[in-house]
């Protein structure tokens, strides 16, 4: 009799210890879940928000782009011009080429060249003729291969023709006071 109530109460003990032990995984369970509910919904925000960060900036190199043509023409800039539309693509389809430069490295160059052979078939190659005349830099950019490596190399791009243009007003200004100059 002793035994059945010894053996009894030893049930009893560890069904007790089983049911707080069940309880409190129970709550780590339910914590985690939380955690993990938290987690998807800052990850979420944060895609949203690189999502808006590459579609203002696309909007912002779009806006560039246009006023540099705008500007190019006005100074009658026919090199700096075609410079500018071959660039177009790779502007026009920023926030795209982006987010697939966020999903994993190799990304830029095939997914220019997809946007390249859309737009047209030579202007892949013509652009890699643009890059390999260009400076150092450009081809760094390039050949990094990765978000990074992209957004310094439209800002590049945007700005090499900053640079080409005011060379090119500069030479003019200087062609015209020197022939100026001569016919006095």
């Amino acid at each position: 009799m002793y035994f059945v109530l010894a053996m009894t109460v030893l049930f009893v003990l560890l069904s007790i210890h089983f049911f707080f032990s069940a309880e409190k995984l129970q709550r780590k369970l339910i914590i985690q879940r939380r955690e993990g509910e938290n987690t998807r919904k800052e990850n979420k925000e944060l895609v949203d928000s690189m999502a808006l960060i590459s579609n203002r900036h696309e909007e912002f190199s779009k806006t560039v782009l246009q006023k540099k043509i705008a500007q190019a023409k006005s100074n009658e800039n026919e090199v700096l011009v075609q410079q500018l539309e071959l660039i177009s693509p790779l502007i026009h389809n920023y926030s795209l080429i982006f987010r697939e430069c966020l999903k994993g490295k190799g990304g830029l160059k095939s997914v220019a060249k997809k946007c390249f052979d859309n737009h047209d078939e030579k202007a892949f190659k013509q652009f890699i003729a643009l890059l390999v005349t260009s400076d150092k830099r450009m081809k760094r950019y390039w050949s990094s291969n990765n978000l990074n490596g992209f957004l310094f190399l439209i800002d590049g791009l945007l700005n090499l023709d900053v640079e080409s243009d005011s060379t090119d007003i500069t030479e003019q200004k200087l062609s015209t006071k020197a022939s100026a100059q001569s016919d006095n």
